[in-house]
């Protein structure tokens, strides 16, 4: 009686595991078969967001500013 059950438990976890590495696979699959074409479209969008419409100024310019003792958090005397 507890080889049978012990047969049955092995067979019942042995098909879970290959339904999750199936799984796995699968998933692996596909995001291997997407990365190429969704890294291309994010790189194109990338090189029109950083291209300026017209020369001179950007039209929101950048500036960090001057840092100050009252800005610095880290290495505070």
């Amino acid at each position: 009686m507890k080889k049978a059950q012990a047969t049955l438990e092995f067979t019942l976890a042995f098909i879970v595991m290959v339904a999750l590495i199936a799984g796995l696979l699968n998933l692996w699959s596909w995001s291997n078969g997407h990365i190429g074409a969704r890294q291309g479209a994010y790189e194109g969008s990338r090189v029109g967001a950083g291209s300026k419409d017209s020369p001179g100024e950007p039209a929101v310019p950048y500036g960090a500013g001057q840092i100050t003792d009252s800005r610095t958090y880290l290495f505070k005397k």
